[in-house]
């Protein structure tokens, strides 16, 4: 089964489809960002996430053999038609194998379809993978 990058909203949502104990999405996530040195704790995004949630919101996950294996937040940036990508995080066994850049880019097109028309990349490695594959500025 092929990287995915699904959208939520919540995080008991029904992305494990294998019977999964409750609240298993959110403990990966949790222990995806904890994890991860470049990240806050995954208490710290996930209450972010949470918050951002209740102002319609989202986070993918990039879910590869029923598994979290990447996360990145989709935040509103503030203005018309622009999001702020932030908290990106690949499980430690994907790091440094270009999911990251898959996954960012999975997420673009997604959010493009969607109206999208300009990106704002907090995250140093999600700037550097939205300046090596140009997708910070949409082409008229």
């Amino acid at each position: 089964m092929p990287l995915e990058a699904i959208a939520i909203n919540r995080l008991d949502a029904p992305l494990i489809k294998k019977p999964a104990r409750e609240n298993e999405l959110s403990e990966r996530l949790h222990a995806l960002y904890d994890s991860d040195d470049e990240q806050p704790s995954g208490e710290e995004v996930l209450a972010v996430v949470e918050q951002g949630f209740k102002r319609g919101q989202t986070l993918y996950v990039g879910m590869f053999n029923d598994k979290p294996i990447a996360a990145v937040a989709c935040l509103d940036a503030g203005q018309t038609n622009a999001k702020q990508l932030q908290y990106l995080t690949v499980h430690a066994e994907n790091r440094k194998r270009a999911i990251d850049a898959k996954f960012i880019k999975m997420v673009y097109d997604i959010e493009v379809k969607k109206g999208v028309r300009e990106f704002i990349p907090i995250d140093t490695n999600i700037h550097r993978i939205m300046s090596e594959y140009e997708l910070l500025r949409l082409k008229d």
